[in-house]
């Protein structure tokens, strides 16, 4: 499968993207704000917001999130783990072909969140090569072993590297998938 996946949320009214929160304050004031309020959790969190993305001269609020691993993967290793499934929860499968230029992949393995982004740890998203991963990482799988120690649930995504988006990401080839359902 070449495509890289995003939670279903709901579009900025008029838009068929996926919008980087930057771009969200022109069209949805209201969701800008909630976005930017998702921050506000910790100190490292809020210094995230004007963490720069080295190679891309753009603020981790101006850039779309995605991952490149099918998110069965982590309902599989969560349900594993904890013994129990999540609820049900779609996400789109966006082709990786869609993906604007100028795409990255970022894997935060020598850096920790709010500090500077080391630029090793940012390399060129090749669209043409991409496989989604159909297994999660050893770190993902570690995280939710803690969480599941500590009784929490959230960051499902944590440890996984994550492709970076310059521009919007058009949804226009995009399928639903439903993270209980395998591939």
């Amino acid at each position: 499968m070449d495509a890289v996946f995003h939670a279903c949320v709901p579009l900025a009214p008029g838009t068929s993207s996926l919008l980087p929160v930057s771009a969200l304050a022109a069209v949805d004031g209201d969701a800008h704000r909630a976005a930017l309020e998702k921050y506000d959790d910790t100190p490292e969190r809020r210094r995230l917001r004007d963490t720069v993305i080295p190679g891309m001269g753009r603020r981790w609020t101006e850039v779309v999130f995605l991952s490149p691993v099918h998110p069965h993967a982590i309902w599989q290793a969560w349900a594993e783990i904890r013994g129990r499934r999540r609820p049900p929860m779609e996400f789109w499968a966006i082709p990786a072909a869609d993906l604007p230029e100028g795409s990255v992949v970022l894997d935060r393995t020598l850096t920790a969140t709010g500090d500077p982004i080391d630029p090793r740890e940012v390399t060129p998203f090749d669209r043409a090569s991409h496989r989604a991963a159909l297994t999660t990482t050893p770190q993902n799988r570690a995280w939710l072993e803690q969480c599941a120690r500590r009784g929490v649930s959230g960051a499902w995504f944590h440890g996984i590297p994550h492709v970076l988006a310059p521009d919007p990401v058009p949804l226009e080839h995009a399928h639903v998938v439903s993270w209980e359902v395998a591939p």
